[in-house]
């Protein structure tokens, strides 16, 4: 079908914006959602007869603005990666850009943070007990209940000793593994609404 070169100029200058504000996608997966976003405009313009300048504009701004889209996809994106991905990194980037747009995937953020800060101290503290072995642990005491870490209180005691170096260097790691497998058990659930779903 064609169209009348102004409304194909409307069309490729939508298309251009929308590529520019995609900018960290890879190339071939802003290919795909510029086809996917021409073929929602090109088939909305059928169902409706003669596509005309209005009517482009009618379904552009049902679309939304390539400001308003690109977001959509960068999370649809990030959260796809994310599920598939045993890094923490890539994880917590996913549940992030989730957490923009869902209350639950803000909940989801606050929880990801907690799990793998008590990892990383965990596992931090276990390694700085061998350095450090009067230093660091676990301590109890009037003013301390039950402190992991580095303490300054003469009169509180640490409760598991050189325990604290196995539980640190293993429970550390295996807290990071597990908060790493629920969240992305969770973004099984994420449902990131695409404009062409609309």
């Amino acid at each position: 079908m064609s169209h009348p070169e102004e409304v194909q100029q409307k069309i490729d200058a939508y298309l251009m914006q929308l590529r520019r504000s995609l900018g960290e996608l890879p190339p071939d997966e802003v290919s795909e959602i510029l086809k996917e976003i021409r073929g929602h405009i090109l088939e909305r313009a059928e169902a409706s007869g003669e596509l005309t300048e209005e009517r482009l504009v009618a379904i552009l701004k049902a679309l939304g603005s390539p400001e308003q889209i690109a977001p959509l996809y960068q999370a649809d994106a990030l959260v796809a990666r994310a599920r598939s991905s045993l890094s923490p990194r890539v994880v917590m980037r996913g549940i992030h850009r989730w957490s923009t747009l869902s209350a639950w995937g803000f909940v989801l953020f606050v929880l990801g943070v907690v799990g793998y800060a008590t990892g990383a101290a965990l596992a931090l503290t276990g390694l700085l007990k061998i350095f450090a072995p009067s230093q660091v642990g676990a301590w109890v005491g009037p003013h301390a209940f039950f402190e992991i870490g580095v303490i300054n209180d003469p009169t509180a005691h640490d409760v598991l000793g050189w325990w604290l170096v196995p539980l640190g260097l293993v429970g550390g790691p295996a807290l990071i593994l597990a908060t790493t497998r629920v969240l992305r058990w969770t973004l099984r659930f994420a449902r990131i609404r695409r404009p062409t779903t609309a």
